[in-house]
């Protein structure tokens, strides 16, 4: 058993110390591997002796038996990282196939997607006094994950399906100062172009994030940005929009460390509340029911 399938398994019983440990290995493995248990203590802030026994607890005799197996998985990643810079990666699986794939798509938007337009859509998103994300079908749900993030970077988003009732009742009072972004996956998304027509006639700023040309999302956004979605079936791809979805947020991000760390502090404490709120009614429900039998 590799030292990350020992880690998930013995992670919910760890100490904050040894989960720091943990989170770090996970994350960060290749700047572990060349640690002494020392160097990789004073790294975290922990003692010695709580990463000589976080070693133990995952099942190894101590820490240079766990530092061995992640120098060797390093090294392994670095063969395969050759590899694949010399274009020597054999698709010997479907999963493989479908991961060069994605691989190609992510190198089409490179090549493709103009960093300018890009950049003009994160400062639209920005500068926006509301932003709305519309969409339809099956790329709803990835258009309400960007919607989400976009909240937790402390912009003021909605998003609303491609349903026209809906559009209509989130759109009634649009004006300049808005963004309404129209994600579209396919070239089937007559009722996000209307919208976006119709906010571009208001004088909003308007950008489709797209999987193809043809899309009539395409045809009406001021800002187009169009992401390969080759696939090996009938049915494109997602990746590279995910992608140059999170890389937005990113962009976003840069320089508003210290307002998102905020901002998770008061998620965290939010949720705690709500989860306390939630035992209270459990715990009172549970003693009506007791009573009532």
């Amino acid at each position: 058993m590799l030292f990350r399938e020992r880690i998930r398994q013995a992670y919910p019983r760890l100490s904050p110390n040894k989960k720091k440990i943990a989170d770090f290995l996970m994350e960060s493995h290749q700047d572990a591997a060349f640690m002494t248990a020392s160097q990789l203590a004073r790294h975290l802030g922990v003692d010695v002796a709580t990463v000589v026994r976080f070693a133990q607890d995952i099942g190894y005799a101590g820490y240079p038996a766990l530092a061995r197996e992640v120098r060797s998985l390093v090294k392994d990643e670095l063969q395969a990282a050759h590899e694949f810079a010399a274009g020597e990666v054999k698709a010997e699986n479907t999963f493989t196939q479908v991961l060069l794939k994605e691989r190609d798509n992510l190198e089409q938007s490179l090549m493709k997607i103009p960093a300018e337009t890009v950049q003009q859509a994160v400062d639209a998103l920005k500068a926006a006094k509301h932003i709305y994300i519309i969409a339809q079908g099956e790329v709803l749900d990835l258009a309400r994950f960007f919607a989400t993030r976009l909240q937790l970077l402390g912009l003021p988003v909605e998003s609303v399906s491609g349903d026209t009732a809906a559009i209509a009742l989130a759109l009634e009072k649009l004006s300049a100062d808005d963004v309404v972004v129209g994600v579209s996956h396919s070239k089937v998304a007559a009722e996000t172009a209307g919208a976006l027509r119709f906010a571009s006639e208001r004088g909003a700023k308007t950008i489709g994030l797209v999987s193809t040309h043809a899309s009539p999302v395409a045809h009406v956004a001021s800002l187009v940005i169009i992401c390969p979605s080759k696939s090996m079936t009938a049915a494109p791809s997602f990746g590279a929009m995910a992608s140059v979805m999170d890389a937005m947020l990113q962009m976003l991000s840069l320089g508003e460390a210290e307002k998102m760390a905020a901002q998770q502090r008061t998620l965290e404490k939010t949720y705690i509340a709500l989860v306390e709120k939630q035992r209270e009614s459990f715990t009172a429900l549970e003693k009506e029911v007791t009573r009532s039998e």
